[in-house]
């Protein structure tokens, strides 16, 4: 069985690959979008709502409730190509560096254990 660690990772990588609309991924059909934006979503909820909440006062409790909402945004701009206001539309870069931050983070991390 996998750590949820290394699953919530791997989502991160995934919503970031997809969410920042590389050439070579726009010909992916919507519905894979769509089902890793959907995946994408539900590991950021359960990162950021059940593991983040509960573990508040802990560094990689502060780390699950941020990176988790950083992933929900993030499969809202996978999702809702242009249907998001115009704040979170202009903020996309810098959501999404910060969220491979988390990533690398997570990784380099996970790898060391």
């Amino acid at each position: 069985m996998l750590p949820m660690g290394t699953i919530v990772t791997v989502c991160m990588f995934a919503g970031l690959i997809i969410a920042a609309d590389l050439p070579a991924l726009r010909k992916l059909p919507k519905m894979i979008r769509k089902l890793v934006a959907v995946i994408v979503f539900m590991a950021g909820l359960w990162n950021s709502l059940w593991y983040g909440l509960q573990h508040m006062s802990e560094f990689w409790g502060f780390a699950a409730l941020v990176s988790g909402v950083l992933m929900c945004v993030t499969a809202l701009y996978i999702l809702t190509e242009n249907g998001l206001t115009t704040l979170l539309q202009k903020f996309k870069p810098i959501i999404l560096i910060v969220l491979l931050g988390y990533a690398i983070m997570y990784a380099v991390t996970i790898a060391r254990l």
